[in-house]
């Protein structure tokens, strides 16, 4: 069984003590990937220079996310590469089944296969809300004797 386990986590701050994390534990360099987002770097427009750092700045904190990928062989690496994740506050974890390391290399490509595994667990969970509510229906709806 080969899996790749994806973590997202809130800041890039913890990338080195994650794959310091990942190499003490049995990971090889090869086997997990780190993607690291450099902050734009913007020139400063006219109102910037007239007025300096008081022209509001708005962040969205979308490029100091860290994203990393682990090739997993069996269940043992598994376990341990999310009780890695969880000890370096991951926010969310996929698993993947149908992607290898080499494709993992593609981070729009993971992109691509999250984004659409997060709309079919969203549409999974209104699947199963609907069903609860017609059971809930089912249950609270007067007995009729005949």
């Amino acid at each position: 069984m080969t899996t790749i386990i994806i973590g997202l986590f809130p800041t890039q701050k913890e990338a080195k003590n994650l794959a310091a994390d990942l190499e003490l534990n049995g990971f090889r360099i090869q086997d997990y990937i780190i993607y690291l987002n450099k902050a734009p770097n913007k020139e400063q427009n006219f109102w910037e220079k007239l007025f300096g750092e008081r022209t509001p700045q708005i962040n969205t904190n979308e490029t100091n996310k860290l994203i990393a990928s682990v090739s997993i062989d069996n269940e043992q690496q598994l376990a341990i590469a999310k009780e890695i994740f969880a000890h370096h506050s991951v926010e969310h974890t996929y698993e993947f089944d149908d992607v290898t390391i080499v494709e993992a290399q593609n981070l729009d490509y993971l992109k691509t296969k999250v984004a659409l595994r997060a709309k079919s667990e969203v549409y999974n969970s209104a699947l199963k809300v609907k069903d609860v509510a017609k059971k809930l229906q089912a249950a609270t709806s007067p007995v009729k004797f005949v």
